[in-house]
């Protein structure tokens, strides 16, 4: 069966033996207290494989593609010079990797010809967004320019949803649901996918609009097995399998980053009416419309 990991991470593996010297230099401090030393003192659970290992995950778990989102940087340099290097990793294996762009959208002028180059250089799409963290407005005339944009260039919006419970963790930073589905509905035409089962709506029935998928990003930290069957048999079009590799998703059980556990729980747990539909076709069917 042909897999497509559409939600995994890759970060510079020069920096990761203290990546909060990295962030603080780039003025990227959320990033760096996320991914930086625990306050308990554990290793982090942020791993930083190089384009090898990345690549040996992915034939280990039985990954064919892994699309590798851009993050939430607040600087637009920082955006530039991340995506510069995550697209040059794309360019040399274009049949495994596919890339989306960072960007911030409280800094992004002119989004028709920014998204267009960005398209030229052979990203597939925008994101991962988080408002809360990058102090935009999804219901901003700025984010519908970019909306508008990406439905041109046929490039999906990923946006980071945090979940809606009470249970606290590091780096947790609310986000704006009602604006988020608000946004989608104004720009039908713009294909959107919303992580980490859209914050959780995905698991609770909640009515996605007709242009939302999701992905089950980190699953295995925030939720388990049933929640998995349960979201993609209740929406078996819209469910994108999708990682968060290269965070260690079992932390108990290895000390660095990997793909086939994940992989074999979300096959066991996925009903094979839908596995196929979920863990690849949806994603091709994004880019086919």
């Amino acid at each position: 069966m042909k897999i497509t990991d559409c939600h995994t991470h890759f970060f510079p593996p020069k920096i990761a033996d203290c990546p909060e010297k990295w962030a603080e230099k780039n003025g990227e401090f959320y990033w760096g207290k996320l991914v930086g030393k625990r306050p308990d003192g554990k290793k982090s659970l942020q791993g930083f494989p190089d384009a090898d290992k990345f690549l040996r995950d992915m034939d280990s778990a039985g990954v064919e593609r892994a699309v590798i989102q851009g993050w939430y940087w607040v600087n637009p340099a920082t955006c530039d010079s991340e995506n510069a290097r995550i697209i040059k990793f794309a360019a040399a294996y274009p049949d495994r990797i596919s890339a989306f762009a960072s960007i911030n959208p409280a800094k992004f002028p002119d989004p028709e010809r920014q998204i267009s180059k960005l398209r030229d250089a052979g990203f597939s799409g925008i994101g991962e967004l988080h408002d809360g963290v990058q102090n935009f407005d999804f219901l901003s005339e700025e984010f519908s320019g970019i909306a508008r944009a990406c439905a041109e260039a046929n490039f999906p919006i990923c946006i980071h949803l945090t979940e809606k419970s009470e249970r606290q963790y590091l780096g947790k930073v609310a986000t704006n649901f009602d604006a988020a589905y608000e946004a989608a509905r104004r720009n039908p035409d713009t294909k959107f996918i919303f992580a980490h089962f859209s914050g959780g709506d995905a698991l609770d029935g909640f009515p996605l609009p007709p242009n939302v998928y999701f992905d089950t990003a980190a699953f295995p930290l925030t939720n388990d097995s049933a929640a998995l069957a349960r979201a993609t048999k209740k929406y078996p079009d819209r469910a994108l399998y999708g990682s968060d590799y290269p965070i260690r998703l079992y932390p108990r059980k290895f000390r660095e980053e990997e793909m086939d556990t994940i992989v074999g729980e979300a096959k066991s747990a996925v009903a094979e009416e839908v596995a196929q539909s979920f863990f690849s076709q949806n994603f091709e069917f994004l880019y086919s419309r």
